[in-house]
């Protein structure tokens, strides 16, 4: 039993917010997918299983969509909005990506669908919000990450005019996407706790969200006054900190995130370093004084610590450096390849990777796994993405009580596949 269990949800999102109906779908909830006839944007973007691409092979589809039931019908048509006005009745939950006023103009907004339903949570997820002068701009995710903030933070100050760096992989959807699903939640704990039982309508602003991720980089910008340095894999900042990032003998980086603050633990990899014979100045009084190596220590000093780090790092093979800082108390870790994660010892103890069958195509497809372990609501991916109207006619006969002769009539007239 998931955490939403007995949660029902109609999840009208294009893909930039499909993942919050794939985190409730997650956590239990009975996620109802509403796609066009001809099948959803998300069906036609790659990869695609063995390079073939079809709407039911895309794997970005599948990730954003695992565990939820299909539902092909045009919202456009009145008698297809009349289907999906219905099923939110019943429904706890309206997920929707729409630009702001779009699902007014087919009585599918929020006042039209709570007039009947006060219990009714519906969150808008869209790039700047409902209202304000940016609400109607034409927006990407590359355009979210740089308005939003996190592009400013991301690049590498090793490079020579490098100009920021995008996150790949839709980081403005999932941000966004993240924040309405806590929302939806909390709405939903809300209606559950609060004297009413009311629900909420809830205005989520990608934007808005991206802004919230910058950390630092905020209180610089708006109250210091001051410029962003972008480096390399450490949080950008006014002024150049210590660089984290050094090779391995073996050719991977090991990000260093710093030095140990203890003084126990920073020893023992001076003593490591020691016994390696690679010692160097890692000795300095400044830097065996705690107080001072985390109030500030000369400039010298520094570079004479790192570049002594530098070479003990490139003395040894990555992962004996990673389990030899992970043993003393330090937080190093592999810079990993994305194919090499699936190997990764850590990730399979944690059962990280789930086995999702596809008895469509006749074999087992490896999924990232839960982000977190709910010992008492397990995370589980329900089951894999629903292939093009897989369940339309079953939930519109079964849940709607549609006669077949209505259910003939709506596929002969192209409101439902």
């Amino acid at each position: 039993m998931g955490a939403l269990s007995g949660i029902r949800v109609v999840d009208l999102c294009d893909p930039k917010g499909q993942y919050m109906g794939r985190l409730l779908a997650s956590h239990g909830a009975d996620v109802v997918k509403i796609e066009p006839t001809g099948g959803d944007p998300g069906r036609r973007i790659g990869p695609f299983v063995d390079d073939r691409p079809h709407p039911d092979r895309s794997l970005f589809w599948w990730y954003y969509n695992a565990g939820k039931r299909s539902l092909a019908v045009d919202i456009f048509r009145p008698d297809g909005a009349e289907l999906v006005r219905r099923l939110a009745a019943s429904a706890d939950v309206v997920l929707e990506s729409f630009l702001p006023g779009a699902l007014a103009e087919v009585g599918l907004d929020y006042d039209t669908l709570s007039a009947g339903h006060p219990a009714l949570v519906m969150t808008s997820l869209t790039p700047f919000g409902q209202t304000g002068p940016w609400a109607h701009r034409a927006w990407s995710d590359g355009v979210g990450l740089a308005l939003g903030g996190p592009m400013a933070m991301c690049g590498y100050d090793h490079v020579p005019d490098m100009p920021p760096i995008r996150p790949t992989e839709n980081h403005a959807f999932h941000i966004g996407s993240h924040f309405g699903a806590m929302g939806t939640i909390i709405a939903l704990i809300e209606r559950t706790a609060g004297t009413t039982g009311a629900g909420q309508y809830i205005d989520a602003s990608i934007h808005e969200a991206c802004a919230t991720t910058t950390e630092a980089g905020m209180p610089y910008a708006l109250i210091e006054k001051q410029a962003l340095l972008r480096q390399t894999g450490r949080h950008a900042a006014a002024n150049p900190t210590e660089p984290w990032n050094y090779a391995a003998s073996d050719g991977p980086e090991v990000n260093i995130f710093g030095m140990p603050r203890g003084d126990a633990n920073f020893l023992k990899l001076v003593e490591w370093a020691d016994d390696s014979g690679m010692v160097g100045n890692l000795r300095d009084p400044e830097l065996m004084d705690g107080r001072k190596r985390q109030l500030g220590i000369s400039q010298d000093t520094v570079r004479m610590m790192l570049a002594d780090l530098e070479a003990f790092i490139a003395s040894k093979p990555a992962q004996e450096i990673y389990r030899g800082g992970q043993d003393r108390g330090a937080a190093w870790g592999i810079v990993n390849a994305p194919d090499e994660l699936l190997g990764d010892p850590h990730f399979h103890a944690r059962g990280f990777w789930v086995d999702v069958e596809h008895e469509e195509l006749g074999r087992t497809i490896i999924y990232p796994g839960a982000p977190a372990k709910l010992l008492g609501t397990p995370w589980a991916i329900q089951a894999r993405a629903p292939l093009l109207g897989e369940h339309t006619q079953t939930i519109l006969r079964d849940e709607l009580a549609l006669e077949p002769q209505a259910l003939s009539a709506l596929l002969g007239a192209g409101v439902i596949a």
